[in-house]
């Protein structure tokens, strides 16, 4: 296993506010991406997604070689609830989702909504949004799009967005279905601490013959083979949709001074 690209961005142009992260060792590969924080919470001077994800990079270095999908998602979950306070609610945990590979068992492990991609893969890559986030964009999208037709300036919803403020409520609540199988088709997979039911997890067996896979954060509205297609991709799409209501559709706009809607991270290997 052999680093051909890798390459990290925060949305906001400062690499200490990133809250993505890549991990490779000899055993493992990871692209990890903090959820961001909605409680205004911080944990030892970070914001729970740079939390969480700082604790899952750590968690994957430590890894066994060796390890099969349940015991990475327990010492996943161990190595994040060992570092947070007692007594935290749902809505307080920071979370993290993450595409981990392992060399051993050439497999692919899906915790949330990460790409991953390899030739041969249809489309352009493994990803599905939970959802909750699903619904919650398309009542953002609704808010806006009626917002425009009333001939609202665009540059003032991306300031001020009226369709984020529909949905924060929803956005903030949704950590209830995180790790629950008791939530039915809206419970979704993300390491917070707390145990992560394995079939929520996607865990996807490299075919023999593939030599490359790429994993990728959400910040890539989709995984493409080579890095600079990426970017180029994602910088057309900013261009044209900054609003984030149509081909990039999603719960924010990019906010003004930022670069984009997301951190990005981007790994491809040779296997």
């Amino acid at each position: 296993m052999k680093i051909v690209e890798e390459f990290l961005a925060a949305k906001t142009g400062n690499a200490t506010d990133c809250e993505d992260g890549i991990v490779v060792t000899d055993g493992f590969a990871a692209v990890i991406d903090g959820a961001t924080d909605k409680s205004g919470r911080q944990f030892s001077g970070l914001r729970g997604g740079r939390f969480a994800m700082l604790a899952c990079a750590d968690a994957v270095r430590s890894l066994e070689p060796e390890a099969n999908v349940n015991a990475a998602l327990a010492h996943l979950s161990a190595s994040l609830a060992g570092r947070l306070p007692d007594g935290l609610s749902s809505g307080d945990r920071p979370s993290a989702v993450l595409a981990v590979y392992s060399q051993a068992r050439r497999e692919v492990w899906q915790i949330g909504d990460v790409w991953f991609w390899h030739p041969g893969l249809e489309g352009s890559g493994n990803w599905q949004r939970k959802k909750v986030d699903r619904y919650a964009t398309d009542l953002r999208v609704a808010v806006l799009h009626a917002e425009l037709a009333r001939g609202a300036d665009p540059v003032a919803l991306a300031r001020n967005d009226p369709g984020r403020d529909a949905i924060i409520g929803i956005l903030r609540h949704q950590s209830i279905f995180c790790n629950n199988p008791g939530a039915g088709d809206w419970a979704y997979p993300a390491i917070n601490g707390s145990m992560v039911p394995p079939d929520l997890v996607t865990v996807y067996h490299i075919p023999l013959g593939v030599i490359e896979l790429v994993l990728a954060s959400d910040g890539y509205p989709c995984a493409l083979p080579a890095l600079e297609a990426s970017e180029q991709k994602l910088i057309q799409l900013l261009a044209s949709d900054p609003l984030c209501i149509g081909p990039l559709r999603g719960t924010k706009a990019v906010a003004p001074g930022n670069l984009s809607f997301d951190d990005r991270a981007y790994l491809r290997l040779a296997l």
